[in-house]
């Protein structure tokens, strides 16, 4: 078997050198010499667009590592080594783009460096090689393990962007794809698989404001936006009775900027919902408030 492992950084790559954390290009070689170790019938190819922790990413390095997925050649599948901060945004970015790849894509990272007892990365690495094994699943997925939980595998655009001081990795209602136990992949018989559309010939355009909700927001002017994406509050609530964001959706709408709401669904059906219309606002349906951002990136007007 043959896979073809991509590095671009992230803590999964970084030494500790005068008390920091940076990339360092000899520990992605590393991982795959611990992983050779322990098995040794897997063929590795290796490339390398860029190399960088993962918080200093924009689009332009999405468009590199895109192009170099698409550019592996007889290869049984992928792995892309990544920074674990930002890597539902990138994983969002290749699941619309590469969407049902013929071959297997699988992001892995760590929570530590490799040389740390706690680091979970050649457990993730490990999980990823099994799955492309198997040969159950083609497309975009990610390969992670929590503390004290099996390696599970997450259709990669089902990533929710990281809770504040945790390293943990969420799903989307917990759809995950898979269980690695035993090192043998255990398929969720309750998997959901969600198409989001063709998004392989888009390129990231414009510039889209993200707001969260939360008491006393300030609203940005909107001139120049490409969109605006709302992220409600866990009940996908807005504060539509309020006239500074009356306001501001008014500035949208008037400046034909589209509204967005992520995180909102039916039921509850609050007063303050019934607003929607009326300002403008289109609900998404359900999906990782990433994936929201990175098709609207992508596309001006995704499917409602």
């Amino acid at each position: 078997m043959k896979i073809t492992v991509i590095f671009t950084g992230g803590t999964i790559a970084c030494s500790n050198r005068n008390g920091a954390l940076s990339p360092d290009g000899a520990n992605s070689f590393t991982l795959i010499e611990i992983y050779r170790a322990l098995d040794g019938s897997v063929e590795f190819e290796t490339l390398s667009p860029y190399f960088i922790l993962s918080e200093n990413l924009g689009c332009e390095h999405w468009e590199k590592l895109s192009d170099c997925v698409k550019s592996v050649r007889g290869s049984d599948g992928v792995i892309v080594t990544h920074g674990t901060d930002t890597m539902p945004y990138t994983a969002a970015y290749l699941g619309l783009k590469l969407g049902l790849c013929d071959i297997p894509v699988v992001l892995v990272s760590a929570a530590y460096p490799l040389s740390d007892s706690r680091s979970n990365g050649l457990d993730n690495f490990r999980g990823a090689v099994d799955f492309i094994r198997s040969g159950v699943g083609k497309g975009v997925f990610v390969s992670y393990r929590n503390s004290g939980e099996n390696v599970m595998i997450y259709r990669a655009a089902s990533l929710l962007p990281h809770q504040p001081y945790s390293d943990s990795v969420l799903s989307l209602r917990d759809n995950y794809f898979a269980e690695l136990v035993g090192g043998e992949v255990v398929l969720n018989p309750d998997f959901e698989e969600e198409s989001l559309g063709d998004f392989s010939e888009c390129k990231p355009n414009g510039k889209i404001i993200w707001l969260r909700a939360h008491p006393g927001m300030i609203y940005p002017p909107v001139d120049g936006a490409k969109a605006v994406l709302l992220e409600g509050y866990h009940s996908g609530t807005l504060p539509t009775a309020r006239e500074d964001f009356k306001n501001f959706c008014k500035s949208a709408n008037t400046a034909g900027v589209p509204l967005y709401l992520t995180g909102s669904e039916e039921g509850f059906d609050y007063e303050s919902k019934q607003a929607f219309d009326e300002l403008g606002i289109n609900v998404l349906p359900p999906m990782s408030p990433a994936t929201a951002f990175v098709m609207l990136l992508l596309k001006s007007h995704p499917k409602i």
